[in-house]
């Protein structure tokens, strides 16, 4: 039998969370790029985290389960480890105006949990390993700079109330594809003889500034009020 402290398996058990980490982060991307809070870097350390919980569940009792004559289950106290976390790290989490923050260290407050406990199993090299692994990845992906470079296009959408005038969703959409603005979508939420309320969908570059598009379109007196919330539907 192998042994689990050596190099193949310990490699093997990387080769998991790196994988599972390439999956986070591809699901992740999908999301950065519909704006959403939990972008890249969430969803890798969430994935790299369930993958070394796993592991511990699968991996880091086998010295004890070895044992004659031993009517335990192991397991249980690190599966209250999971749950108990999982409330400290939505306390972290924050919500004001429609704007979420603390998700990301939520999910990093829940894979230190998975480190503590491989580390609290004997299973020394993978959690360091993985320790840093995150490390890195907080590193990497501590501000935008990164992603920016590899997302190119992203989500934006406006809530628009306006003057209900036959000429104003023909303004608007000119206005906003002046402004790189791209496949234009919109949708009348409300309207009445004297006002209209509609959601504009679209595609703009990462690198253009949310603010100046804003900006461009509240120089029309038409324009009452514009929502912005950052994130795609």
């Amino acid at each position: 039998m192998t042994s689990l402290t050596s190099l193949p398996i310990q490699l093997d058990w990387l080769l998991r969370i790196v994988v599972a980490a390439i999956c986070g982060a591809v699901i992740g991307y999908e999301r950065a790029i519909q704006r959403k809070s939990a972008g890249v870097r969430t969803h890798i350390v969430v994935a790299i985290a369930s993958a070394l919980f796993m592991i511990v569940s699968k991996y880091g009792f086998a010295d004890l389960l070895s044992m004659r004559d031993v009517a335990l289950d192991p397991s249980r106290i690190a599966a209250q480890i999971v749950t108990g976390i999982s409330f400290i790290g939505a306390g972290t989490i924050l919500v004001r105006k429609e704007q979420i923050s603390g998700l990301t260290t939520a999910a990093g407050v829940w894979a230190t949990a998975a480190i503590g406990m491989a580390v609290g199993a004997g299973m020394y090299i993978i959690g360091i390993l993985s320790a840093a692994f995150l490390f890195i990845v907080q590193m990497l992906f501590h501000d935008d700079t990164l992603i920016n470079k590899i997302i190119v296009n992203v989500r934006f959408n406006l809530q628009i109330e306006a003057v209900n005038t036959h000429h104003i969703l023909n303004t608007i959409e000119r206005e906003l594809k002046a402004n790189g603005v791209e496949n234009i979508s919109v949708k009348i939420l409300d309207v009445s003889d004297t006002n209209i309320v509609f959601f504009v969908d679209g595609v703009i570059n990462n690198k253009i500034d949310e603010n100046d598009i804003i900006m461009a379109l509240r120089k029309y007196p038409d324009i009452k009020r514009i929502s912005y919330t950052r994130g795609g539907r």
